[in-house]
């Protein structure tokens, strides 16, 4: 079960490690990464479909499953991509453009009026 797990979770990296391979994917690479830190919050604990099942029920009353231990492989899954995230887009600030706006000064600059 260890190595089908470590198995999951090298296809989750290498499918967010794709959405960075070219430019061209670059606009579309935020829902990408979104979409792969979705699975793997989901991946061991489960949605409340699965949870509620009578299987998951007998498997968590005989003590074959924790879900806090579920619920802290996920979150260490997400931590995993999130940092290799924060790695691959490297040292470059993320620059945006303010939107134009009418006001070329603050009311801070503007001298009192009486």
């Amino acid at each position: 079960m260890i190595k089908l797990n470590a198995i999951g979770f090298v296809a989750v990296v290498v499918a967010m490690t794709s959405c960075f391979a070219t430019q061209a994917q670059a606009q579309s690479a935020p829902d990408a990464i979104g979409d792969t830190i979705t699975k793997a919050l989901f991946n061991k604990s489960g949605d409340i479909y699965r949870n509620t099942g009578i299987d998951r029920q007998a498997v968590l009353f005989f003590g074959l499953s924790y879900p806090d231990h579920e619920a802290l492989a996920d979150t260490q899954s997400v931590d995993k991509i999130y940092k290799d995230a924060i790695r691959q887009r490297g040292s470059e600030p993320v620059i945006t453009r303010d939107l134009p706006n009418p006001f070329n000064s603050s009311l801070l600059s503007s001298p009192p009026k009486n």
